[in-house]
Order: C-alpha cells, then sequence, then structure tokens
C-alpha cells in the first residue's frame, strides 16, 4: 500500500504539506526536532508554518510512518517508523547519543516486567548517563 493509499484509507488526504514533512524525515540522517523539520520544509515551502509540520507528524505517526523520541532534553525527536527498532543511551556531560538495539535493553525490560507488571516501549526509550569518552577523561 502506498502512502496516498494509506492517508486515503485513514479517511485523510495526501496533501503537498504531508508529503513535505514525510520527505523531510525521510532525508534526515538522524533524529530530528519539529523544529529541524520545519526549517527544512520552509526553505521551500515559507508559508508553511511550524503547526501545519506538527500537526502532519502527527498524522504521520497515526499512519505508523514516523515516530518519536523524548530524549533528556525533553525535545521531542521524530524519525522514520521503517527504521530499525532502537533505544538510546544520552550523555549528559557531551550530549552525544548512541543507539541500542532492543536486545542490549531485554535484560532490564524482563526486570521491569517482573518487578512493576509494566512493559516498556524499547524503542521509545532514552538512558541519561556519561558516556566511556567523558568518564574517562581524567579529573583537573
Amino acid at each position: 500500500m502506498t502512502l496516498a493509499d494509506a492517508i486515503h484509507a485513514s479517511g485523510k488526504r495526501l496533501t503537498l504539506q504531508r508529503q513535505l514533512v514525510l520527505d523531510a524525515v525521510q532525508r534526515a540522517r538522524h533524529h530530528v526536532t519539529a523544529e529541524d523539520i520545519a526549517r527544512r520544509v520552509r526553505a521551500k515551502y515559507p508559508r508553511i508554518g511550524p503547526s501545519t509540520v506538527y500537526r502532519n507528524l502527527e498524522a504521520l505517526e497515526e499512519l505508523g510512518y514516523v515516530t518519536h523520541t523524548h530524549l533528556d532534553d525533553r525535545v521531542t525527536r521524530w524519525h522514520r517508523a521503517d527504521s530499525h527498532p532502537h533505544g538510546h543511551l544520552v550523555c549528559r556531560s557531551c550530549g552525544g547519543e548512541t543507539e541500542v538495539r532492543p536486545p542490549a535493553l531485554e535484560a532490564m525490560a524482563r526486570r521491569l516486567r517482573e518487578l512493576y507488571r509494566f512493559e516498556p516501549d524499547l524503542a521509545h526509550s532514552a538512558i541519561v548517563g556519561i558516556c566511556r569518552r567523558c568518564r574517562d577523561v581524567p579529573s583537573q
């Protein structure tokens, strides 16, 4: 099923704005904020406002084409939903981010299920700490 078919089946339309937002997310090399996406879209179409970008991101997420993650700074970051599932390790010191495949987080997820009867969403997880590079820097 094409994007146009999926959007039409959901009762929505494939608007130019929706296509531009999806294209911007698909071209991004990493997770991007809605502001980043709006800046990219507005470079070509200056009349498209940030609220239009937000609405279209939400619509595309409902359709399963994009997904989001909240990292340590609480800013929502978007990426393609068809990218591999992953969590994030975020360095509190340098701000670096490392993607982590779900199997690396599975022991923690299993423990959360056992102790709290909580089903974690590993594809939306962010663990904040200090990366190896920052940890290994000698104190002055």
